[in-house]
């Protein structure tokens, strides 16, 4: 009976790992599709949590020293083009200019439109790559790793610095917008 019973659970599991498995025995550490969903999910939360901000608090900061609301904004979404178009052109050259800055920085709905254009780009980078083209070795800010592994930085950098920004809502008396990873 023993026996039985772990061929039944081997075989329930099998359809869970197997994807897995597969995706790790060529390399891939996420297909272009995934991280596509991902990032527009991250659109929709910066785009959320510009929504929930006062104007007036753009230029805030918790502390001397630290970047701005605005300027956190900036970085979250702007370090997601960037990350995006060097991963995978391999230079900054070419890449748009999402606005002003001298203007978003101080501007709320010319914040939301450089965040929005900013999360585009990337999603429109991604859209470009193919599969295979996650498995290309490349270098990486100085570090020699597959595009995959590269472009695996939007999954860290962009909440990180997204989530930073509670903080500054919280000081103010601004509940954050509900996180949700779907």
């Amino acid at each position: 009976m023993r026996p039985i019973r772990i061929a039944s659970v081997a075989l329930a599991v099998l359809p869970l790992v197997l994807p897995a498995a597969l995706a790790a025995q060529d390399g891939r550490l996420i297909s272009t599709a995934a991280l596509i969903t991902v990032v527009e999910n991250h659109k929709g939360a910066v785009l959320r949590y510009i929504d929930a901000a006062p104007d007036s608090m753009l230029g805030f900061r918790p502390t001397p020293g630290v970047r701005t609301f605005a300027q956190q904004i900036e970085h979250a979404a702007g370090s997601d083009a960037l990350i995006a178009h060097l991963a995978i052109t391999g230079t900054t050259r070419n890449m748009p200019s999402m606005g002003d800055s001298a203007v978003y920085l101080h501007d709320k709905a010319a914040l939301k439109k450089y965040a929005a254009a900013a999360m585009d780009h990337t999603i429109a980078m991604l859209r470009g790559v193919s599969d295979a083209a996650m498995n290309e070795n490349i270098v990486q800010f100085g570090n020699k790793v597959t595009r995959g592994r590269a472009l695996m930085e939007l999954l860290d950098h962009f909440p990180w610095t997204l989530g930073q920004t509670v903080p500054y809502l919280r000081l103010n008396g601004v509940t954050p917008p509900e996180y949700s990873p779907f």
